[in-house]
Order: C-alpha cells, then structure tokens, then sequence
C-alpha cells in the first residue's frame, strides 16, 4: 500500500475543499499512515475514529458519503422514506450533522434535523416518535475529545445490526468515488419539505415518558428530602435532568456548575466517561459542601450514567453490573405480577440470573452492543420487558427507546434511593442486601489499548493464540465450558471468546468495537467479601499470566 500516493490522489481531487487539503499537508510521516492505511468501520456503536482528514477518520467528506449509501439504503427500505437527526456537543457535530441532513434530504429522504444539541435516547425516541425510517445521531459517547462519530439507527429505534450495516456499507464501496452526491442548500431543502427542522415538541415528548416511568407514588412524595448532585460531563444532559427534577419535585438538585455547559473540548473531563472515578472530582466537592446523598454523572450523549452513594467514609460508586443488578432486584418487586425478562450481555454480571430466578423471571443474554437489547426487546410480549442492561452503565427500562438511557436511568435510580430512604437505607445497604441474599459477586476488566495498525495486529494476534491456548483451569478448579461466538452459538458471529469454570467463575475476551483497545472480562463469585475478592484476584493473575506466555 503506497500511503503516500493515497494521500496525493486526495491532494489532487476537486472534492475536497483547500482547509482539508491544508490538514492533509500538515501530516507528519506517523499520522499519514494511520489516517490512511485502513478505513472506518462499523463497529458495536457505527462509525466512530478520530477527526481529522483520510477515510481512517471522521471529516465532513465521509460523512457525506457513508450519508449518501444511508440514503439508498432507506429508499430501499420503504417507498416514503424518512430520518432523524441528532448531535451532541462533540467538536463538528453541527457540521457533520448539517451535512447529514442535507445529503439525505438532497436524495429524496424526508429529514428532520433537532434544532439544538440533543442526546442518543432522545435520538432513539424521536425516530419511534416520528415513525422514521430510520436515524442518525452524531457523537463519539465517552470517547477523548479528539473522536466523534456517526450512529446509524433502524425504524424500530435500536441502532443497526451487522447485516443491515453491511449493506449500507455495500452501497458506500459502490459510490465512494461518485463525484456528483446531490447536495443542496438548506433553504431549499426545507422549502420543499425535504427537511424539518424538529426541537420542543418532540423533547416535550420524550420528557414526558421519562416521568410516567417512575412506578412508585410514595417516591414522588418524598422527592424532596433527597439531595442529589449532578454533572454532564460538558455533555448534553443538563436540558433533560432539570425537566425531570423540576416535574418530579427533586428540589435539591445542585449542578456542577463548571461541567454543565456543553463544551467540546471537555476541559474537566478529559476522558469523559462515568464509569471513570476521576470525572467525579468536583462533583464530590459539591456534594460534601451541599451534603448530598446521591451523585449522578452522565456521558456527553446521555446514553451512560455513573453514580456515587455516601458511605461512612465517603462517596463510593456502584459500578455498572451493581447498578444493574440494584435496578433489576428492584423493579421486579415493583412488578404486580410475577416473571418478565431482563436482556443483558454475555459479560455482564451472572448475579442478574439470581435475581431472575427469585421472581421466576429469565435473563437473555445478547452480545455487546445495545442494538441486540434493543433487537430482543422487539421480540417479548406486551409486559414481559423489566429492563435491558450492560456492564458498561448502560441500561433502559422503558418501552420509549431502543437505546440506552441515562435520563431514564437517573429516574430509575432516583426513585430507588428514594425508595431506600423510606426504610433509612441508602444503596449501599441494599448493595450489601444483595450479597447477603444471593451471593458475593465481583466483576471486572483488563484493558489493552493498542493503537494504530500495528495494535490492530496485535489484537488479532492475542485473540488467535487465546483460541488455541485456552486457559484450562483457575483456583476454584476446572474450566466447564468454552464458547466461541465466532462458532456455532444462538447468536450472530462476533470475535468474543468465553471460559466458564466451576465455581461460577468466568472470563470472556473480546476487541472493542468503539476504540482501540482488547477488553477481558473477568466475574467470579465467593462465599463471602474476602472469599469473592481472592477468587478475583486468582481470575486475574492467571490471565496476566496467559498474556505473558502468549
């Protein structure tokens, strides 16, 4: 692959304008040829890279032509076709989604453009809302400031899945190089009706759904009495959590002030993602100064939440599988009648299949990606559905969306502290209710961050000699069981590897599919705290080990 013959074919194009062509000159050897010695692709959440020029990035001409093939695409779908519009505050957003929405109008897609920064499950809703063939919502989630991205949605609200991907991927290989794209101004668009733009109305909408989901009275009653401190990250959340907190009457609601302005360059959250203890610095100021009960962080494009409870020395967080197996213990005692499913991923916490199984409830596991929750959802009977989760502070409970929720998470949560307060406990005594019920559960992650071509490599290359050097046993003894869902599994083919031990103890392997990083999974379960904590630790040194060997 000659990089630099790539980089003077692009030099030479009448496409691109003179500021592109500047940033291409200004490359150094290093970013020439990791801008260009691949392209993008859809991963667990569409596209999503680093901006800048090359089609291994996110600029306003890959926008325009991954929007083209979307555009064909959903002309094929229905003969009326129609799409959403969303963007957060991420650097480009604006102009990537202005010129989203004026490719797809331009082609014959009847396009509703949000007026304001709007967040993924606003997204989400407004696609079911408006009945829309499909959507769009511009933003990187929690990854640096230096990423943006391109979500792309399906009618029923969920993001697409690998087929549907790959076909609107088909019809951009077709047109890459098509140099006439239809691409009209605005003006013009909307006078004929190509394009609309949408705000109020549909945010009225979808905040009103957020405040019907909270199931118990008493909860509203008491809203009041708790205290609770909340940041966006510089995201786009702030507009949706004070119209909750105001129509609930949570009076004592303290924002970060410094973090509540959407900024794209994040300057107090560099890594702006809740699962990260650091983005909550200021945030636990405020809530000490304030004495505040609860702590709630949400990602730039609200589809994640982080939260921080007061204990007896401090603030601690419940990480994502607590927090989801709070939620599901919780809202199956709030069910009238018994059963219902709650869908999550094959490396999240197996504490949920416990709690199911007390309230003859079931678990379905997808893949990550919460595009196979928003799938399963479609196919439960009216009622079945309590709540759809990830490990990665990902969860939905509502029947609005596709997608994860933060808003409707931050209710949820809310309402279940609330819910705690009225017998004097906070979440952290439920946390430990749990453990007293069901068992010591403990879950958590080896991550690998390995950039450029050469980390791609060697992603490949550990996921290859995992295959064939499995780990065959840990501490509490023998692996029993071994699914590779490159195989021949219930679910579609994804590179993810996971060993069952006895003991219930697990390990699951997989790439990212959103950055450049390997992530281990690791879940074991004790008798106990320190019988649960050795058992963690024995799962971790003996995969550190298998890397070093490998």
């Amino acid at each position: 692959m000659d990089i630099n013959a790539l980089v003077e074919a692009q030099l030479q194009d009448p496409r691109y304008d003179e500021d592109y062509k500047a940033q291409l000159r200004a490359l150094s050897e290093e970013e020439r040829r990791d801008s260009f010695y691949t392209e993008l692709r859809f991963g667990t959440a569409g596209l999503r890279g680093k901006l800048g020029p090359g089609p291994n990035r996110m600029n306003k001409y890959l926008v325009r032509s991954i929007s083209y093939a979307y555009a064909l695409y959903l002309k094929e779908q229905a003969e009326e076709a129609s799409a959403v519009i969303a963007y957060d505050s991420r650097d480009s957003s604006p102009e990537f989604a202005e010129t989203a929405a004026k490719t797809l109008a331009s082609n014959g897609v009847k396009t509703y453009l949000f007026d304001q920064y709007s967040s993924t499950p606003e997204l989400s809703f407004a696609v079911r809302y408006l009945k829309a063939t499909g959507g769009i919502v511009i933003t990187a989630s929690h990854n640096p400031p230096e990423y943006n991205g391109y979500k792309v949605y399906h009618h029923s609200g969920r993001q697409l899945l690998q087929e549907e991907a790959g076909a609107i991927l088909s019809l951009f290989e077709e047109n890459k190089d098509k140099v006439d794209i239809p691409f009209r101004d605005r003006s013009e668009l909307m006078e004929e009706g190509l394009l609309e733009m949408i705000g109020e109305k549909v945010l009225d909408a979808y905040d009103g759904v957020i405040l019907t989901a909270v199931r118990n009275p008493r909860c509203r009653d008491m809203a009041s009495q708790l205290r609770v401190v909340y940041t966006p990250l510089h995201g786009v959340g702030w507009r949706a959590m004070n119209s909750f907190a105001q129509s609930f009457g949570l009076t004592k609601l303290y924002p970060v002030e410094s973090q509540m302005m959407p900024d794209a360059s994040f300057p107090e959250a560099k890594a702006p993602n809740p699962e990260n203890p650091e983005v909550f610095e200021k945030a636990i100021l405020l809530a000490e100064e304030k004495g505040a009960d609860l702590i709630l962080a949400t990602d730039p494009d609200v589809d994640r939440i982080g939260a921080m409870v007061r204990g007896e020395d401090g603030f601690e967080m419940i990480d994502g599988n607590q927090m989801g197996a709070l939620m599901t213990e919780y809202l199956f005692s709030q069910r009238k009648e018994r059963g219902g499913v709650v869908i999550t991923s094959v490396v999240s916490t197996s504490l949920t299949d416990a709690i199911a199984a007390k309230y003859r409830g079931r678990v379905l596991r997808t893949l990550t990606g919460f595009k196979y929750i928003g799938e399963a959802m479609d196919t439960l009977s009216d009622g079945e559905f309590v709540l759809g989760f990830e490990e990665s502070y990902g969860y939905l409970n509502g029947l609005h969306a596709r997608d994860k929720d933060a808003i409707n998470s931050a209710a949820l949560i809310i309402e279940m502290a609330l819910a705690a307060l009225s017998q004097g406990k906070s979440l952290l005594d439920k946390q430990d209710e749990l453990a007293e019920k069901y068992g010591y559960y403990k879950e958590g992650q080896i991550v690998l961050t390995l950039e450029g071509e050469e980390g791609a490599n060697r992603i490949r290359s550990i996921m290859h000699n995992f295959r064939e050097k499995p780990l065959e046993r840990v501490s509490s003894g023998r692996r029993t069981e071994l699914i590779d869902y490159l195989g021949d599994t219930p679910l579609p083919k994804e590179d993810v590897i996971k060993w069952n031990f006895k003991g219930d103890q697990w390990v699951a392997i997989r790439p990212s599919g959103t950055e450049p990083k390997l992530k281990i999974y690791l879940g074991a379960k004790g008798s106990g705290p320190s019988d649960v904590e050795q058992n963690y630790h024995d799962l971790s040194k003996a995969m550190r080990s298998l890397m070093d060997n490998e």
